[in-house]
């Protein structure tokens, strides 16, 4: 019984899940509750204003993120860094994109291949990746690169494929309740509950 007691050692950071680097890196996405909602608000709203905008935003958005974070490892030597100022931005989004699947607002391809893109930037380059070993980084990196897609399209196609009136008022309940976590994390971010 005094065993259990003992103290162990804590990690704040899922570093490994035993699983191996690859779905480490994709477990990451689903434990990152900012990126995963930014990413669902962005791709709920490019699946409500049809099937071209959805088609640009999953091709987009991964490909923007991935160059990202290729590009952060290159600069920093090593797996980037969270930037706080980032994470402010990808709030905002948050906010905004929650607030325009909410109106039911219908934004045209290029308008959303921009977000995707201003998205996929901001999410690669404030995603720290912890892999294991450093030999890991590439299958984590793949690993992660492969949740964002596959995430994607499976939330795309499901948004585009609501025509029920019902259905169309249930995607604008979600994104009321997207926009409601934006503006909550902002005002905990802003008493510094964060």
């Amino acid at each position: 019984m005094a065993l259990l007691l003992l103290p162990a050692a804590a990690q704040a950071h899922l570093v490994s899940s035993g699983l191996g680097p690859f779905y480490d890196g994709a477990l990451h996405l689903l434990l990152s509750p900012l990126d995963l909602l930014v990413l669902l608000s962005v791709v709920l709203l490019a699946g409500q204003s049809g099937k071209a905008p959805a088609r640009w935003t999953v091709v987009i958005l991964p490909i923007a993120w991935g160059l990202a974070w290729l590009g952060a490892i290159w600069v920093s030597d090593g797996a980037p860094e969270a930037i706080p100022a980032l994470d402010a931005l990808k709030i905002g989004l948050l906010t905004l994109s929650g607030i325009a699947v909410a109106s039911g607002l219908r934004v045209p391809a290029p308008v959303l291949a921009a977000i995707a893109a201003a998205v996929g930037m901001i999410c690669g380059l404030g995603g720290e990746l912890a892999a294991a070993d450093p030999e890991g980084r590439a299958a984590a990196f793949a690993g992660r690169w492969t949740a964002v897609l596959i995430l994607g399209l499976l939330v795309a196609a499901l948004t585009v494929s609501l025509k029920r009136p019902w259905m169309r008022i249930a995607l604008r309940v979600a994104g009321s309740w997207i926009a409601a976590i934006g503006v909550l994390t902002a005002g905990w971010v802003l008493q510094g509950f964060a």
